[in-house]
């Protein structure tokens, strides 16, 4: 399956709004990532430090704690004279627990890779799983602290261990913002 299908089913899936869920909520993730590349797979001495964006897209169903998503990251950098460049297209389930202003939540992540090292690139499977953790700040949007995955690859017909750390701003839709939601 190409990588443009997987966006589309995922998309498919965050519009897709059961006539029970009506009252669901969604939220929209931006903000900066870091990722650990495993370029030792590769044959490279060491792993690479990227840096870049992540955007995520989740929409709850039936109940506020459980939720679909789409994750997209792109990132950066350039190691042993080799210029990478590392784009995930990821989707999967998301349990969420809101307490006091704040959500922790922890997801499984499946879709597809596009790696590129200086002038070969390659396309393949990803699978992981992460969590992460977020905060309401004094106006909208909110802010999330942290959100860490591990993520596993196949690509240049090997597999790469990835740990991908992003930390960013969130907009939830379908939440009234005023003095008595804080």
């Amino acid at each position: 399956m190409h990588s443009r299908h997987v966006v589309w089913v995922l998309l498919a899936l965050l519009t897709a709004v059961p006539a029970s869920a009506q009252q669901s909520k969604a939220d929209i993730f931006a903000g900066y990532s870091y990722l650990r590349f495993d370029s030792s797979s590769l044959g490279l001495p060491h792993q690479s430090n990227l840096n870049g964006w992540a955007a995520t897209g989740t929409k709850y169903f039936y109940k506020p704690w459980l939720g679909a998503m789409a994750d997209f990251s792109g990132n950066y950098g350039k190691a042993h004279n080799y210029a990478f460049n590392a784009y995930n297209f990821l989707g999967g389930p998301v349990l969420a627990y809101r307490r006091h202003g704040n959500t922790f939540f922890i997801r499984g992540l499946a879709g597809v890779a596009r790696n590129k090292i200086s002038a070969a690139s390659d396309t393949g499977l990803e699978y992981g799983g992460g969590a992460g953790l977020g905060g309401r700040l004094r106006s909208h949007p909110s802010g999330r602290a942290f959100q860490a995955d591990y993520l596993k690859a196949r690509t240049f017909g090997v597999y790469q261990t990835n740990i991908r750390v992003s930390a960013g701003l969130v907009w939830r839709l379908g939440v009234k913002w005023c003095a008595s939601a804080r």
